[in-house]
């Protein structure tokens, strides 16, 4: 699996044309344990404040 797309420009240098598609689903996924977590993050702590 290639992670990054890299090229040559004009004076041999290495330029990063882009990440892969492939990283798509893990990005997906970890910004929805974010937002769950974050979730029953506020719901504990305004249960414990109650």
């Amino acid at each position: 699996m290639e992670l990054v797309r890299v090229s040559r420009d004009v004076w041999g240098q290495e330029v990063l044309e882009g990440v892969s598609w492939d990283l798509l689903p893990v990005a997906f996924g970890i910004g929805a344990v974010v937002i769950v977590g974050h979730a029953i993050w506020r719901l504990v702590r305004r249960r414990a404040r109650s």
